[in-house]
């Protein structure tokens, strides 16, 4: 366990914060496929991961987890950012339908491995424009 005082203005915790959750979720996407948890964790990584890059650019936070106004936000600094609508628009919709009891759980997580792969292009464009947050690991 890390033991230091996080910041919600220091991109690295956010970034930190969303790998953990990515990697949640694939561990729990390989163990057991599409789950309520691996689609919330799915979410919240896109969630951290743009708003460390808001929060690089200057952005002052807004506690939300609706990622289609975050990606509004993050396409004033980046228009590449639009090719990722689908992505939040999908992604929003269904870690809202999964959280709390009331949702349409129907095709829940049937795109899941769609959504995965957007979400390591959404992080792919991250860590080109932001390389100091993402340094190579470290050679064997």
């Amino acid at each position: 366990m890390l033991r230091k005082q996080s910041s919600e203005s220091d991109p690295a915790d956010w970034f930190y914060l969303a790998s953990d959750r990515l990697k949640g979720a694939d561990v729990l996407w390989a163990a057991e496929g599409s789950t309520p948890t691996g689609l919330e964790l799915l979410q919240e990584a896109a969630e951290r991961y743009l708003k460390g890059y808001l929060i690089a650019k200057g952005w002052k936070l807004k506690k939300t987890h609706d990622l289609v106004v975050l990606l509004k936000d993050a396409i004033v600094y980046d228009s590449n950012f639009s090719q990722f609508r689908t992505l939040a628009d999908d992604l929003t919709q269904e870690f809202f339908s999964q959280h709390y009891p009331g949702g349409d759980w129907t095709d829940l997580g049937a795109d899941y491995e769609t959504h995965r792969r957007e979400l390591g292009r959404l992080l792919e464009l991250i860590q080109q424009d932001l390389p100091q947050f993402f340094p190579p690991p470290p050679a064997n």
